[in-house]
């Protein structure tokens, strides 16, 4: 098991579990699990942290959730979703160009992860849609952890020596970063 591997279960994976039963978690969430969506859509079609999220991006976006049928709707969805909460911690009305978009809605109740109604408006399930996502990065870890050039490293763990302030058990302090050396 790789170092990125056990790191990605430890902060994410076995941590998410934990708020699904709470009602009011929805939000906090799609805050976590909308980067690492980002992040598998990006290295599956290697694009760089600089770039916008290309058709590829919204066709896989669709194969995971076929719901998202076509690229309109799937960036409808990743314009009010993905923007409004990662950006403004809500959920968006209006895209980049003053667009207004569909109504986005959250809710425990539903019975599919993403529910499209007839006026295109979205509902979507933070569990079921957080479920469909830690499965879809953990059947293809290998893409989610990034091995093109355009790839940014997953954050690296750098233990360092305890001090007379800190009080780990072990004897080590450890500190999270995002270096990129190997």
């Amino acid at each position: 098991m790789s170092a990125d591997y056990e790191n990605y279960r430890s902060w994410y994976a076995n941590l998410l579990p934990k708020l699904y039963p709470c009602r009011n978690a929805g939000f906090a969430i799609l805050m976590v699990v909308f980067p690492l969506l980002e992040r598998y859509l990006r290295q599956k079609n290697r694009l760089g942290p600089k770039d916008d999220p290309s058709d590829g991006c919204m066709d896989d976006l669709g194969n995971i959730f076929p719901a998202l049928s076509d690229h309109r709707t799937a960036r409808n969805f990743w314009n009010v979703y993905r923007h409004g909460i990662l950006h403004q911690v809500t959920l968006s009305r209006q895209n980049r160009s003053g667009s207004t978009l569909p109504v986005g809605w959250l809710s425990h109740d539903k019975r599919v992860a993403i529910l499209i109604e007839s006026d295109g408006n979205f509902w979507v399930h933070p569990v079921l849609f957080s479920k469909k996502i830690l499965q879809t990065i953990e059947e293809d870890f290998k893409t989610f952890e990034g091995t093109s050039a355009a790839s940014t490293r997953l954050p690296t763990v750098k233990a360092q020596p305890k001090t007379k302030t800190t009080n780990v058990p072990g004897g080590q302090q450890v500190i999270l970063g995002t270096s990129t050396d190997p």
